[in-house]
């Protein structure tokens, strides 16, 4: 699966894997979140997870929502947010499992060596048990 820079390609949808995504099941009915997967490797990195690998060989598919975006949320909201302009993050192009094409920020740093690779989701511990549970993988 290929991935651009988000000066190549653009997308209507955002993939939200992490802090971005809904809390809960009536914020993601309000907000028209949808349930889908990217291909990646996924890591904790305490208060936030990364995604690296999206698309490549070795991965695995990332249980995340979708909603649509609009390119101006994205530079004036979600880049700053993303640390995208700190190196922090990346957005780049992706296609979910079920076709769609999305905008996903991706960790553009190193791993660090004590990360745990997560195998499907990332759940925010400062949150109920409950707060990312609501989609069925």
């Amino acid at each position: 699966m290929e991935h651009v820079a988000i000066t190549s390609e653009s997308s209507d949808f955002l993939f939200a894997y992490g802090t971005l995504g809904p809390k809960d099941s009536d914020e993601a009915r309000r907000d028209g979140w949808t349930a889908d997967h990217v291909l990646g490797r996924l890591f904790d990195l305490g208060p936030y997870p990364g995604l690296v690998d999206v698309g490549r060989e070795g991965a695995r598919w990332i249980s995340g929502s979708v909603r649509p975006v609009s390119e101006r949320e994205l530079r004036e909201r979600l880049d700053p947010y993303e640390g995208v302009s700190d190196g922090l993050y990346q957005r780049i192009t992706t296609t979910t499992r079920s076709g769609s094409r999305v905008w996903v920020y991706v960790y553009a740093r190193p791993i660090p060596k004590d990360a745990k690779e997560l195998t499907a989701r990332w759940r925010d511990e400062r949150e109920p048990a409950t707060a990312t549970d609501f989609w069925d993988d």
